[in-house]
């Protein structure tokens, strides 16, 4: 019955959220992207926007992917590649609204995006798993705070 239990929990975990990515009339099936490396809750923002949005935010080997629902009942996604992206942390007061923990993600096509951590443990995370997995996908860093 525990064993029963655990892959009830599994199961639950790998439905978090929907986990199809519509882009047109192109579908992925955001399982199928890999292995995933990293994931959590955040909060984000489009760069010139001012609205902020939780989000979930999932880091695979070679993409990440974001969905957020805003309270208007829109639901903003993005499948992004790893390869294209540069990252890098706001220091404190860099980040509109004052909001710590944050980094900012920008690339072609892309509105840049800034990410607001729960913490600063999170926010550590979050840089060094990006960092990694985007020097292995042969992207270019911005991320000098982590390369020094």
């Amino acid at each position: 019955q525990i064993i029963q239990k655990q892959e009830n929990q599994k199961e639950n975990l790998d439905q978090r959220f929907p986990s199809l990515f519509r882009k047109g009339r192109r579908k992925t099936i955001v399982r199928n992207l890999g292995k995933m490396i990293y994931y959590s809750k955040v909060k984000f923002k489009f760069q010139h926007c001012q609205e902020v949005n939780s989000c979930f935010l999932e880091l695979f080997q070679s993409y990440l992917y974001f969905q957020s629902m805003a309270p208007n009942g829109l639901t903003y996604q993005g499948l992004l590649p790893l390869k294209e992206l540069e990252v890098r942390e706001l220091g404190a007061g860099q980040s509109p609204g004052q909001q710590e923990h944050a980094f900012h993600i920008s690339g072609p096509l892309l509105n840049p995006l800034v990410v607001f951590c729960p913490s600063e443990a999170e926010l550590r995370q979050w840089l060094y798993h990006l960092e990694k997995q985007i020097q292995l996908c042969g992207g270019s860093l911005a991320l000098p705070l982590l390369s020094q």
